[in-house]
């Protein structure tokens, strides 16, 4: 018996096109999803957790708590932040990466800013209260759809 799949079906000999983004589009794309994932090295280790987020100044920002791996007080010159969005249906999709540096946000000027911007409340259990800041040395995207 042939049970009829669920997924889309793919187009067979379909040309797939995939486009570079430029830097500004890319933040265009990242202002329009509100969780991404935060990716960064952890004692060997390649840790990728998905985060709420906002954008402010071609940063990336996030709230997490103080304890835990997140939270440590170094800062990391190598982390990661990625977003994308897809549509099986259409055989289409885009994927927005940004590279550098994360930091605790100390400036009080500023954690009152973010603060005061709508942005979801983070899922994990417990408070939420410091602010980490992704900035942006490299900024690059792909958008991928059918011809």
């Amino acid at each position: 018996m042939n049970i009829p799949s669920m997924e889309p079906a793919r187009i067979d000999g379909a040309r797939h096109v995939s486009e570079d983004l430029a830097p500004e589009q890319c933040w265009d794309l990242l202002r329009t999803r509100e969780s991404g994932r935060f990716g960064f090295l952890h004692h060997g280790r390649i840790m990728i957790i998905p985060v709420h987020y906002l954008v402010r100044d071609h940063a990336i920002y996030f709230r997490t708590a103080t304890s835990g791996f997140i939270g440590e007080p170094s800062s990391r010159l190598q982390t990661s932040f990625q977003v994308d969005r897809t549509w099986p249906d259409r055989s289409e999709g885009w994927s927005v990466l940004v590279s550098g540096p994360s930091s605790h946000v100390v400036e009080a000027g500023l954690i009152k800013e973010l603060w005061g911007k709508a942005m979801p409340e983070p899922w994990a259990g417990g408070e939420r209260s410091l602010f980490i800041r992704v900035q942006a040395d490299i900024v690059s995207g792909r958008h991928v759809h059918l011809s």
